[in-house]
């Protein structure tokens, strides 16, 4: 699906903090998040988060390290993969169901979700997920914080990212976010998107 900058999109899935993501260069994206070499080459959309995260609707991930949020390394064989434990599974298993679910209440609390330099990010990559070989397709990341909505919330589309890096914001103005980018143009981005609202 193509996304446009300014469009509403519900959605679920893995989500991080901005500051993890930033205004970067797609592969440096690919390596916070733990994306495939690649996955990012021909583009992508910038969600960010606009609505109240729902505290029965979303999960502990642990860091990108934790490739879908589970323990260990990602695993070739799909089905195998499915059975890594998962992060939140732990953490009921040692925190319990009260505490965690106290923990999940304050994340939804939390007044960094909707703005500024923590707010939740989603990323929509133009190449689709396919789901055969985890072991490729999503490496351990960089380690940033990373959660997984389980029910659907509402993202803007605050920048769409061209196979050429050139970010074309929902505010109308487009910068390169290549790695050989003049930094003022990224530093731009970066501050809009800490402040982006419908």
């Amino acid at each position: 699906m193509a996304l446009v900058p300014g469009q509403r999109i519900s959605s679920g899935g893995c989500i991080s903090r901005l500051n993890w993501v930033g205004a970067r260069a797609p592969a440096l994206i690919e390596q916070a998040l733990g994306y495939q070499k690649g996955r990012l080459s021909l583009g992508y959309a910038i969600g960010l988060l606009i609505e109240p995260i729902r505290a029965n609707h979303v999960e502990f991930g642990g860091l990108t390290l934790r490739s879908g949020g589970r323990e260990g390394a990602p695993l070739k064989d799909p089905e195998q993969d499915q059975l890594r434990v998962r992060v939140h599974t732990r953490m009921l298993q040692e925190y319990g169901s009260n505490s965690v679910a106290r923990m999940l209440e304050d994340l939804a609390r939390d007044p960094r979700n909707l703005t500024g330099s923590e707010r939740i990010v989603k990323i929509y990559p133009v190449i689709e997920h396919k789901g055969d070989n985890p072991k490729e397709e999503y490496p351990m990341g960089g380690g940033g914080p990373q959660f997984i909505l389980t029910g659907r919330h509402d993202f803007l589309i605050a920048a769409v990212v061209s196979g050429d890096c050139i970010a074309a914001t929902a505010a109308g103005w487009s910068v390169s976010v290549a790695e050989n980018a003049p930094y003022a143009g990224r530093e731009r981005l970066a501050k809009y998107l800490t402040t982006a609202t419908i």
